[in-house]
């Protein structure tokens, strides 16, 4: 038998239990150790009140980031019940970065078409099919899937990063107290009663449409609810229906309906959802906008809402289904509600010097009818776009202040555009089919309707604002016709995916994989024709190694792309020897030029972007503003910490 003699570093052996990105770099203090999570008096960077959708994605994010965070959590199951079951393919784009889409594509059941049926002579006809996604994306599919089961898979991610939810902890209030952990937050444990308070620099009420934390910072849901009333069933169906393995918006003279595939869950069985609108006739005393009265309104609502039972929710099915049979195996879960637009006065509470210290997120913020398939996204996307800004604040990475308040700027607009899609959508669907001279609406409108929504509902259309953040101006090097949603490189829009080939091995891959979900800054050079023309050499140099020295090590990294048709027409000796030294990964061929012509630059100029760590661009420029104390360094430095002599931790 050989004798050997083997030995294995540490880092390697953390490897074998599954790669995980490192934290970014810190130059505060470190959080304090608490040996009991939940103790009197025990400190955390961030306390999240809520672990649906929005607060698992912002404790996730934020535990990757290396922030301490205790997210807390009522109900004692990891189980949500129905709820929100559509993945929308931003998110996915989004889900695909975090190394979780194969688990979720896995559990999941993608719905790519969807079918319109309308009222016929004998029942209901089909009157079209369409893509369900109306806008390049690299998923062309949504992923319809349990809530629940979503957010266990990023809760399991986020176990092992080291945290965990603290479940059967109830929320009571908080008192704005300053010092250096300056919100104090009263919490009671459900199953012994023991109240207690914990102290955080920043609290985030992601508690629902009934959050207290929105209650206590005085800010108020405003908009309407209408008095349509819906019933909603998860269930095992026996069907002749042709489509009801696609998504179905039906119409009837009976009623409406929106089906909707969902996952496998046992032995073959494929549950389907259905939102059924249960009452022709309508009650405007119940509508909250057109009552004297907003509790009376709510109280005749509740009224109506109980009134509502499975026997009836599956009769208005199968009325609305003729001549279709419809036999119902399994129910799994069952709701009546009523359609309600609202977003929140405010997202965010100050505390006396001005800094924003409470949040809230999600259904806190932003209630809305499910049909557009939007509650679960909208409010992931919260949690994404608050756990960098944090983040940055807490580890010093920003200049005090300056990230915090682009949340509510940036996540209120959405919002905004979120109710008055949703208002339209929801009112289009609730209405009966039959043309104006009728009183009714014909598919022509309602199939406009959902066609144009396309770019927002999918969430790859979505567009923040000119801020701090976001960098709007001219750019020669760009296209002027191309249509947004097809891709451009804009200034407030995610960044659409291209395939490209790395440099340094010539593999394919997808722009998106070589973007991780790190909470870094990315500098994105796409190179023109020249590029080993002196000028163009400066600049890398100056991309490659200059400008990453200005700011803390480790969260700038270049990127760039060159245009040639083969990755074999170019040689590292073209560039500075820095770039293969520190950036090997970093360099990418458009040899297809899918990349140019998606992002709609000019192959002649060139461009440079920076993108943010949710991958959002946050400004495009001619390649001229690549330069000392030129426009991409300015905005680095108006949103980051500069480099210093302070140490990393």
């Amino acid at each position: 038998m050989p004798v050997f003699t083997e030995e294995s570093s540490p880092e390697m052996l953390q490897r074998a239990s599954g790669l995980k990105e490192p934290p970014l770099p810190r130059l505060s203090s470190p959080p304090p150790q608490n040996t009991d999570r939940t103790a009197s008096g025990s400190r955390h960077e961030v306390v999240v009140i809520g672990s649906g959708p929005a607060g698992i994605m912002l404790s996730l994010m934020l535990t990757r980031y290396g922030i301490s965070v205790l997210p807390v959590e009522k109900v004692t199951s990891m189980i949500i019940p129905g709820q929100a079951d559509g993945l929308q393919p931003r998110t996915l784009e989004v889900l695909r970065t975090l190394g979780l889409y194969e688990e979720i594509f896995s559990q999941g059941f993608p719905n790519y078409r969807i079918a319109f049926w309308n009222p016929g002579k004998e029942g209901i006809v089909r009157t079209a099919v369409a893509d369900d996604v109306t806008v390049p994306s690299r998923y062309p599919h949504k992923i319809l899937l349990a809530a629940g089961r979503v957010v266990n898979i990023l809760e399991r991610q986020m176990n092992k990063y080291g945290n965990e939810v603290e479940r059967g902890v109830e929320f009571e209030k908080f008192e704005i107290v300053g010092g250096e952990w300056p919100v104090k937050v009263h919490l009671r444990d459900t199953v012994t009663g023991r109240r207690f308070g914990v102290f955080t620099k920043f609290l985030v009420g992601a508690d629902g449409a009934h959050s207290k934390v929105r209650e206590q910072m005085g800010a108020k849901l405003q908009g309407e609810s209408t008095d349509y009333i819906w019933g909603v069933v998860d269930a095992v169906l026996k069907t002749d229906f042709p489509d009801i393995r696609k998504r179905c918006a039906i119409h009837s003279n009976a009623a409406s309906i929106m089906a909707i595939p969902r996952e496998m869950i046992e032995s073959q069985q494929y549950m389907t959802r259905l939102y059924t609108q249960l009452e022709e006739n309508v009650d405007e005393t119940s509508t909250v906008a057109s009552a004297a009265d907003e509790a009376e309104a709510k109280a005749r609502a509740r009224e109506r809402r109980k009134r509502v039972t499975l026997p009836r929710i599956l009769d208005q099915v199968k009325r609305t289904m003729e001549p279709y049979n419809v036999e119902v195996v399994k129910v799994d879960w069952w709701a009546a509600y009523q359609i309600g637009q609202r977003v929140a006065t405010r997202f965010a509470l100050q505390d006396s010097e001005g800094t924003d210290r409470v949040f809230i997120m999600g259904d806190a913020c932003h209630t809305h009818s499910p049909k557009a398939g939007q509650g679960m996204n909208v409010s992931m996307m919260d949690g994404y776009n608050l756990a960098w800004k944090l983040a940055y604040e807490l580890l010093e990475l920003a200049p005090k202040g300056s990230l915090l308040p682009t949340y509510e700027s940036e996540r209120k607009d959405i919002a905004q555009q979120l109710i008055d899609f949703d208002n339209t959508f929801a009112s289009k669907f609730s209405q009966k089919m039959g043309g104006p001279e009728e009183g009714g609406l014909t598919h022509e409108e309602f199939f406009d309707v959902f066609h144009t929504g396309g770019g927002f509902t999918s969430g790859c259309g979505i567009e923040y604002q000119q801020s701090n953040l976001v960098k709007k101006n001219p750019v020669k090097a760009l296209s002027t016709t191309l249509n947004l949603d097809f891709g451009l490189l804009r200034a407030g829009r995610r960044l659409i995916n291209v395939p490209l080939r790395r440099f340094s091995d010539d593999a394919p891959c997808e722009f998106h994989d070589a973007l991780p979900s790190n909470g870094h800054h990315v500098v994105l050079l796409i190179l023109p024709q020249d590029f080993k023309s002196p000028k163009i050499q400066q600049k890398i140099s100056y991309l490659t190694i200059t400008l990453p020295q200005k700011f803390v090590q480790g969260i700038v990294e270049p990127y760039v792309i060159h245009p040639l048709k083969s990755n074999d027409d170019v040689e590292w000796s073209d560039f500075p020897k820095a770039f293969k030294e520190d950036w090997e990964w970093n360099f990418l061929g458009d040899v297809s030029g899918q990349a140019y012509e998606t992002f709609g630059v000019s192959k002649e100029a060139g461009v440079v972007a920076v993108l943010r760590p949710d991958g959002v661009v946050g400004g495009v420029w001619d390649l001229q503003e690549l330069a000392p104390k030129g426009e991409v360094e300015r905005w680095l430095s108006t949103n980051l910490a500069s480099g210093g002599t302070r140490s990393v931790l």
